[in-house]
């Protein structure tokens, strides 16, 4: 995830460093980009002596109503104009989708901009060749925000496999499906045996704001698969595709399921989990809802959090735990992002 930091980003310790960022993508989690960048641009220059300044905003629809507002002249639907300037420092991507983002992920990165991005079905299919790419041009492509919301187990699992030896991980990573499940499950002993039904679960999380635009990315499971990819690729240094994790999500679990597994002193969570072949030593994956011992930590991750159990041949099993959906959490990882970039030297 890391490559060597080009010049743009460097200073002297007595020279204000300027920083100037493109943000493709204005949603949820853009507006939350743009807030803390315009809040905290006093704190940035005192901390990291750098002048933050957001260049420019590229949207699709530039007359849509916006979670917050910037000024007028920073807002394009050019992207092509905004991706060219050599102005630019750094791309933060957040526009979602494959081919578009994947474009313009590369373009950046071949006109030596760092590029920060939350895309994991972009980084499922394209990152081993698009680390190669940062790599090559002598920048930086970070993509915490991609996996597990603000919780850093990116970092966590590049750490470890540095010093030690992983042998499985396996978690919570999608916090729309556990929300899910913990209402259905909570809804048991909260109103007097009725379980609330899966349809009725979907509709609060979406309401709420944790559910990805198709639903269907959350409810399959393809979206755990791809932050699986992600995850696999920093555990074990090998890039396994989603087409090649075998998943299976939880469209199909009903209340009766839940009340068996209450019943048997389980619940239910959809669990991803890696690990590497003994035999063939590659990677194996995989994505499915699993019974879980009330006793389990898993079994306590309720709501939108994600926790991730890293086991090492040497320092044993590890876990990571927080907020792994949510707007706030993503574009916390996305800021986090930033100023690694400001921290290196």
């Amino acid at each position: 995830m890391r490559t060597t930091l080009a010049s743009p980003v460097r200073a002297t310790t007595t020279q204000l460093r300027k920083l100037r960022i493109a943000l493709f993508g204005f949603g949820v989690v853009g507006t939350g980009v743009w807030k803390v960048l315009h809040d905290q641009r006093a704190a940035f220059r005192k901390q990291f002596n750098a002048e933050i300044e957001v260049a420019g905003i590229c949207v699709r629809d530039a007359e849509k109503p916006r979670l917050a507002s910037a000024p007028q002249e920073l807002i394009t639907t050019q992207a092509e104009k905004l991706i060219d300037d050599d102005s630019i420092d750094v791309v933060i991507e957040l526009i979602g989708g494959r081919y578009e983002a994947a474009n313009l992920i590369e373009r950046g990165l071949e006109g030596r901009k760092h590029v920060i991005t939350a895309n994991k079905l972009v980084l499922a299919h394209e990152l081993p060749r698009l680390a190669a790419i940062a790599a090559r041009h002598g920048v930086e492509l970070r993509y915490s925000a991609s996996v597990c919301g603000g919780v850093p187990v990116l970092e966590a699992l590049d750490e470890l496999r540095s010093r030690d030896t992983i042998r499985t991980i396996s978690g919570i990573v999608n916090g729309s499906t556990n929300f899910i499940l913990t209402m259905m499950s909570d809804s048991l002993t909260q109103r007097e045996g009725t379980i609330a039904s899966f349809d009725d679960a979907v509709a609060e999380a979406r309401r709420r704001g944790f559910l990805e635009a198709d639903a269907s990315l959350d409810l399959s499971g393809a979206d755990a698969a791809q932050k699986l990819s992600v995850l696999t690729h920093h555990a074990f240094g090998e890039h396994v595709r989603p087409n090649d994790i075998l998943t299976e999500g939880i469209e199909q679990i009903s209340s009766n399921d839940i009340r068996a597994a209450l019943e048997d002193s389980h619940t239910i969570k959809l669990i991803a989990t890696a690990s590497r072949d003994p035999l063939s030593g590659k990677a194996k994956a995989a994505v499915r809802p699993q019974r879980v011992p009330l006793t389990h930590l898993f079994a306590h991750t309720r709501d939108e959090f994600n926790a991730l159990e890293i086991e090492a041949q040497h320092a044993g099993p590890q876990v990571l735990y927080g907020k792994g959906a949510g707007s706030l959490p993503t574009a916390s990882a996305v800021i986090s992002d930033l100023v690694a970039l400001l921290k290196e030297e």
